[in-house]
């Protein structure tokens, strides 16, 4: 039965090419449209076989794995952004049903897979949400990569679609609930799909408008100057005092300097020579 399967299939195009394998977009006769997995390294079959269900279409042929998995259906993600321009909250959703995929095939597909499949390019959206088109760069696979790897691979993908051609990215008023995806991602602490879930489902509808924002700054900024308001009047009044006496130290050595050259700076007074008074005694 599945050799038959695999032998009905005629390849519409050829996505992604390297010396680990191939993967290519294959048709039914009936129009049922498949992504077929041709996998040449002998560690990614390993891998790959140690974990497909029995449900998977696969079959070995002259040393290479092939494997089918089927074609997502939907608007591709830029075409989707530029016909909807959805907002935050339409993106965290369609992310969310994105995310929900990825929990429905774990363990059921490797990681490796949906690693190397993680980019905006593969992301279609067939109306309920986004969902991941595996067509793995096959050029990048290593040996071992980890769930970990693949949650943060995607992490990022998700990024992109979240803030993708939105004026308020673009001004780098990013909302903090999204910031916190990129800075997880790159700080790597995502290890699985429940925290990345929580914290997309944390995302809110809008972003905060340009004076809401202002407005939260300039609140935060009282509260800090709140705080550290008595230290400063307290600073101010030592450093004003501490001016205050430098200035009278300053004036005092003034007068007192004036008052000792009163003598020596009038040897003449009119036709009488006073330091001749001192000589003379």
């Amino acid at each position: 039965m599945r050799r038959a399967l695999f032998d009905s299939l005629y390849t519409l195009r050829l996505e992604e090419e390297s010396e680990n394998g191939c993967v290519e977009l294959c048709r039914e006769p009936d129009g049922t449209r498949w992504t077929k997995l041709r996998l040449t390294a002998p560690g990614c079959q390993r891998e790959c076989l140690a974990v497909l269900e029995p449900g998977v279409p696969v079959r070995l042929e002259n040393g290479a794995l092939e494997l089918l998995l089927p074609w997502r259906e939907g608007l591709p993600l830029r075409r989707w952004l530029r016909d909807q321009n959805p907002t935050l909250g339409q993106r965290r959703d369609a992310c969310l049903a994105l995310l929900a995929q990825q929990l429905e095939l774990r363990g059921r597909l490797p990681f490796c897979l949906t690693a190397l499949s993680a980019a905006p390019e593969n992301l279609v959206n067939n109306g309920a949400g986004l969902l991941l088109q595996y067509i793995p760069n096959l050029q990048r696979w290593e040996p071992g990569i980890t769930e970990a790897q693949a949650v943060r691979a995607l992490t990022d993908v998700i990024y992109q679609v979240l803030t993708a051609d939105e004026d308020w990215a673009r001004r780098g008023c990013i909302p903090p609930e999204v910031r916190l995806l990129r800075l997880r991602q790159s700080a790597q602490g995502y290890t699985g799909w429940g925290q990345l879930q929580r914290d997309l489902a944390a995302i809110p509808d809008h972003p905060p408008q340009v004076g809401s924002t202002l407005r939260a700054r300039a609140r935060r900024a009282r509260e800090v100057l709140r705080r550290i308001g008595p230290l400063l009047l307290r600073m101010l009044a030592a450093l004003l005092l501490a001016t205050a006496l430098l200035s009278l130290a300053m004036a005092y050595r003034r007068r007192g300097g004036e008052t000792q050259s009163a003598w020596p700076g009038m040897p003449q007074v009119g036709d009488q020579d006073l330091r001749s008074g001192e000589d003379g005694g």
